[in-house]
């Protein structure tokens, strides 16, 4: 074939199955569509496919819309494949051809071979002008489409619209009367499915209709719970404005909207459905036989590794140590095993009881040692959890027992290592500077030794200095620094009864430094007693 540049260009190939007029019509070659029919070719022979589609459904589906009045004209029928012409046309979004086999009687309300009518195919792709023009035609609007295979599958036109986002179509289907909460025999709701999906313009337009914002589903779900599980923040502030109650999408095991948010990891929606006023300790047991399938958000969450989602939830009251479990777990356990650090730091910033055991005498350390999260371990260390632990009275076992039985030799030599560390202060390379600086001011002893001859935090850091590991700012450093005298720079380090001390002491001496035997010397009165008498008489 030659363009009107003289160039010339190969023919795409015929595709399988097309006869000659089929590849005409695919191509919109009218021309040589005219020229096929008039030399006899039948117009309405199908592809060779499974499909039956013959010239005019392909025409429709191309958006041809001079082949398909050529093909009208020579006696195309509308419907002779499985799936009418009317079907490809509207599927596509191509709405003269829609108009032009309307006005050739198709029948608007006809169904493929997959029950589904062309409103229902039009809606599903978005194409509100086509989904205008059949209603304009009386297509039914609420049409019900039955998937052929499953017959309790049924769907509307407006749900399919919902599903997929498509606003301008939702709003049609409408404006003519679709009935906004779905009818009878569907599984769920226009709200539920738009809300489920994230589209929060569809779920605003049908909320304004007048969607019942509360309907529970089959499987119990309301469009708040669905939209919580799947973390979907604008559409829950719509939900909860339009009135959806944050306590009445509870379900039958116990999972609430919170519940399920938490469970999927979603901190926005937990934050807004707390600030809604959701019970902040719901349970829900996934098996009502199996007391140890039962958790809380809180434990949902410390297992899931969600941090942030833990803080906001405790923030909220939430029951830090709830171990109403068949086998006691407690959220810190949840989260010890599977090695969640900043969940764990969190809970024991909190005050989650560390040593809390469960029905098996077992404490997060040993879930944390079996596993060999050393991270975790010296966290739980630094917070005081204990390393013997109880199966029976008479049965006792260690955490370094624990880490050789399970091959974790790191982690067994860090809990030889720390042995004697019975105090917070003793894990200088594990707390920050200012964790560190709070033990100091709150009374920490620098001497405290696990038995005599053990380790001291003053031991530890000055081993660390003398290896070059005591940076300035570091906690072995501020250690060091709060074991010499006291002075201006390390005031701040010492206990709260010797700074009250201290500072009575500086009026004293400025006190002295006014009489009058001293006039002239002030200054040098209050260096004197700055210097050298206070380092003397406060201590720590």
């Amino acid at each position: 074939m030659a363009t009107s540049t003289g160039v010339r260009r190969e023919r795409a190939p015929m595709l399988e199955g097309d006869t000659p007029l089929i590849d005409a019509t695919r191509h919109g070659r009218l021309a040589d569509v005219a020229s096929l029919l008039s030399g006899g070719a039948d117009v309405n022979e199908p592809k060779t496919d499974d499909s039956g589609a013959t010239a005019l459904c392909i025409a429709a589906q191309e958006g041809h819309m001079e082949v398909v009045s050529a093909l009208l004209a020579a006696g195309a029928l509308l419907d002779v494949a499985d799936d009418p012409a009317l079907q490809y046309a509207a599927s596509c979004g191509h709405v003269e051809v829609v108009a032009a086999l309307l006005a050739a009687g198709a029948r608007v309300d006809d169904k493929d071979e997959h029950g589904a009518t062309a409103l229902h195919l039009a809606a599903n792709e978005g194409h509100a002008v086509v989904v205008s023009a059949l209603l304009a035609s009386g297509a039914t609007v609420d049409s019900l489409w039955i998937h052929p295979e499953d017959p309790s599958q049924t769907t509307t036109s407006l749900f399919m619209a919902s599903q997929e986002g498509h606003v301008e179509v939702v709003a049609t289907l409408l404006e003519a009367g679709a009935c906004v909460d779905g009818v009878e025999a569907c599984d769920a709701t226009p709200l539920y499915v738009a809300s489920q999906e994230g589209h929060v313009e569809v779920v605003v337009v049908l909320l304004a209709a007048g969607a019942h914002a509360d309907l529970a589903q089959l499987n119990e779900a309301t469009p708040l719970f669905v939209a919580s599980q799947e973390g979907h923040v604008e559409i829950l502030a719509a939900l909860l404005a339009a009135g959806a109650r944050v306590e009445g999408a509870k379900r039958s095991d116990g999972s609430t909207p919170l519940w399920a948010a938490s469970a999927n990891g979603h901190t926005g929606a937990v934050s807004a459905l707390l600030a809604a006023g959701a019970e902040v300790d719901p349970i829900c047991q996934d098996d009502p036989e199996d007391d140890a399938t039962a958790a809380t958000p809180l434990w949902v969450a410390s297992s899931g590794g969600h941090a942030d989602m833990v803080s906001a939830l405790l923030n909220a009251c939430a029951s830090i140590d709830w171990s109403a479990r068949d086998d006691r777990w407690t959220p810190l356990m949840a989260a010890s095993q599977p090695g969640h650090v900043e969940v764990l730091t969190v809970l024991l910033e909190a005050g989650a009881a560390v040593n809390q055991t469960d029905h098996g005498g077992r404490t997060a350390m040993v879930f944390a040692c079996a596993v060999g999260h050393l991270t975790c371990i010296k966290l739980l260390s630094l917070y005081g959890a204990t390393r013997t632990f109880h199966a029976a009275p008479d049965d006792h076992y260690t955490a370094e027992q624990v880490a050789e039985g399970h091959d974790h030799e790191a982690l067994a030599a860090w809990l030889v290592e720390s042995r004697l560390w019975s105090t917070p202060l003793h894990h200088l390379c594990i707390i920050g500077s200012a964790r560190a600086r709070e033990l100091l001011r709150g009374g920490a002893d620098l001497h405290a030794a696990a038995a005599a001859g053990g380790p001291t935090p003053l031991s530890l850091a000055q081993a660390l200095r003398a290896a070059g590991d005591a940076a300035e700012g570091s906690a072995a450093s501020l250690v060091l620094a709060a074991a010499g005298p006291w002075g201006p720079r390390t005031h701040s380090l010492f206990p709260a009864t010797a700074r009250t001390f201290a500072a009575e002491l500086l009026l004293i001496g400025h006190q002295l430094s006014r009489q009058p035997r001293f006039a002239g010397e002030e200054i040098s009165l209050v260096d004197v007693w700055t210097q050298l008498v206070m380092p003397f008489a406060v201590v720590r």
